[in-house]
Formats: structure tokens, sequence, C-alpha cells
């Protein structure tokens, strides 16, 4: 039988994260006791006997594309204990997600690793390529140097900073967000999820713009993963303040405002883009991407 697990279900919880350990190297622990663990996220388990055996997760993922609000579940956390492996497990799982949320979101969709490429075409997922802005850096830009402020996330106080940001997000529906094409306008635990662990120690305060900026300099390039504000925000000058230690800058989210930048094939490393639906046809058709701090 399938169950699903919700934020209060302790027991079950432990087993969860105990497979999700063994599985992938983490668990939701410590999301779990900040209070992060919402009703967006959904785990779906077999379980033997008081064991957690194999799991499908839905996120409830809610996207505003320039002011059209888009419903869409995310499937993640997908994993089968290695004892329990090749009784098809998933796969009952998967059909019963499917069954039960095709009529009700605007489409499913999910990332799947190199391994998985054959498997997921057969409940109807379909590849889908995302598309990455960019554009060359000039270094010793005559731009007037910004002061950048690197947010300790450790820090309550900064980090209640940061989440007041994106509450207001949420709070103000009616006003357009000039940076982001594609964005996540609810769903603050997954937020949460990613500012709290991976990306905690690439998040910057611009206090020039009034916003906060997760990006990290990586050998040639800097990454921008989001610009967490509303108001437009010059990416130039962005990239000014992060200096000259760089030559390309690289979006981790759709721009609204594509003047000046190149556009090609996004492309991570051993992931793929799988979609169920007409309406997810146009992250590909429009050359876009699902932010990456909304991933699953």
């Amino acid at each position: 039988m399938i169950k699903k697990i919700y934020k209060d279900d302790i027991s079950l919880l432990d087993s969860f994260n105990e497979l999700t350990r063994k599985t992938f190297g983490f668990d939701f622990v410590k999301w779990h006791e900040a209070g992060h663990f919402s009703d967006r996220y959904v785990p779906h388990v077999m379980m033997d006997k008081e064991k957690v055996i194999s799991n499908v997760s839905v996120n409830r993922m809610q996207f505003d594309m320039g002011g059209v609000i888009k419903n869409y579940i995310q499937i993640g956390t997908v994993m089968t204990d290695k004892d329990y492996r090749g009784q098809g497990l998933n796969r009952k799982i998967m059909e019963s997600i499917l069954q039960e949320y095709m009529d009700k979101v605007d489409g499913i969709y999910l990332f799947g690793n190199d391994s998985v490429l054959h498997y997921y075409p057969k409940f109807g997922f379909v590849p889908c390529e995302e598309y990455e802005y960019y554009f060359a850096y000039e270094k010793g830009s005559d731009l007037s140097p910004n002061v950048i402020e690197k947010v300790d996330m450790t820090d309550d106080t900064q980090a209640k900073n940061v989440y007041a940001v994106m509450e207001r997000y949420f709070a103000e529906p009616d006003v357009p967000n000039e940076n982001d094409a594609l964005y996540m306008s609810e769903n603050l635990s997954l937020y949460h999820f990613w500012m709290d662990s991976e990306y905690r120690d690439n998040i910057y305060y611009l206090p020039e713009c009034g916003a906060y900026i997760v990006g990290a300099v990586d050998h040639d390039k800097l990454y921008l993963y989001q610009i967490i504000g509303k108001e437009k925000v010059e990416l130039e000058r962005v990239a000014k303040a992060f200096g000259n230690g760089f030559s390309e800058v690289v979006l981790g989210y759709t721009p609204v405002h594509k003047e000046g930048l190149g556009v090609r094939i996004h492309k991570e490393e051993d992931s793929t883009l799988f979609v169920m639906g007409e309406d997810l046809r146009c992250v590909s058709e429009k050359q876009r991407m699902f932010p990456i701090l909304s991933h699953a």
C-alpha cells in the first residue's frame, strides 16, 4: 500500500530520512526541525512493516510566468532500498501519483539522471531542453564599483532579512517581477532548503539595488543563480560588484529583459528535464529554464 508522509509523521520521517541518507548522502532532518517541511512536499512511500523501502516525492510548485500563474507538480527524491529493487515499487508509486494529480495541475515534470533516460518515457514523460542566458563580462569595466555584502546565513537576523524579502515576493502577487520571467512564486520551504544548505555561502546583499543575490564565481564564470527582489536589477552592475575574476556571467533563471544577452541550450551534468503535459512544452519553445533554486 502507498502511504503519504506529512510533517507530523515522525516515525515515518525517521525511516524516510534513513533511506534518503543511504541513497543520496543527505537527509531532511534539520530542514524539518527548523519548521520548513510544508504540505507542498509530500513523500509517497511503500513500506515493509515500519520501514520505508521506496519513495517518490510530490512537490507542489507555483510559478509566475509574466503575470500568468501556473501550477505544476515536480517529482523528486525518487529512491528504492537496494534490497527491494527490481520489484517495480517505484513504478507503482509513480503510476499512483500520475493518476491522482494529472488532471489537477498544468503539468508534471522532473529532473532525471543519465541512468534513467529510458525509464521516464514509459510513463509518458518526454525530454525537454532548457535554455540559459549569459553575457561576456569586460574586466576592468568603467562602471563605478558597487559594495556587496556577504550574508551570514548562520546569523538569525541576517537570515530573517533574506526570507522577509522572499515572503514579500509571495505577499505581492500583483507586483511584476522585473528580473525573473519564470519565478517560483510560492514554496518558501524549498528556498529554505537550498539557502540553508548548498547555497548558504553564496548569498549577498547589494545595497545599491536593495536586492539579495545568490551567486558564485567558478573558474572564469560568474553564476547568478537568483536575484531576490522584484525591482529591475542591472546585471552588469551586479557583475561589477563581484570583481574581475571572471569573463562570463551565466544566469540560473530566465531573465525578463534579454537585451544584450546570449542564449544557448542549458547543459547540466547527469541531469535531463522530463515533462508531461502540453503546457510545459513552452519551456523549450520559449527558451526558458526552471530557476536553479526551484529544483527539488
